[in-house]
């Protein structure tokens, strides 16, 4: 099993966990971490990573992910400025279609 977490640099170098998902199966998490990596990657400048770490369950029990990656990067984002959820240093959403 495990833990999929979303980071972010502090200016120390130290990186904060600033959402976590799971227990997860392995190839789950792996997916889920995937899908995240690839909206952090889009938006390099806000000093996101994300990663897996194994984890043990007392139950044995996985988790359902609460959202899927791009509804918790929003989420995670607005909880940064409690407003309009772009997070701080993200561009107007592009007006083409």
């Amino acid at each position: 099993m495990k833990l999929v977490q979303l980071k972010r640099q502090a200016g120390d170098g130290d990186a904060a966990v600033v959402a976590a998902v799971g227990p997860l199966e392995d190839a789950e998490a792996d997916a889920y971490a995937t899908q995240l990596r690839h909206l952090v990657e889009e938006r390099a400048d806000l000093g996101l990573s994300v990663g897996t770490t194994d984890v043990q369950s007392a139950s044995g029990d996985t988790a359902e992910p609460p959202a899927g990656p791009a509804e918790l990067l929003r989420a995670v984002l607005g909880s940064d400025t409690g407003t309009d959820g772009r997070g701080p240093g993200l561009p107007e959403p592009d007006a083409r279609t």
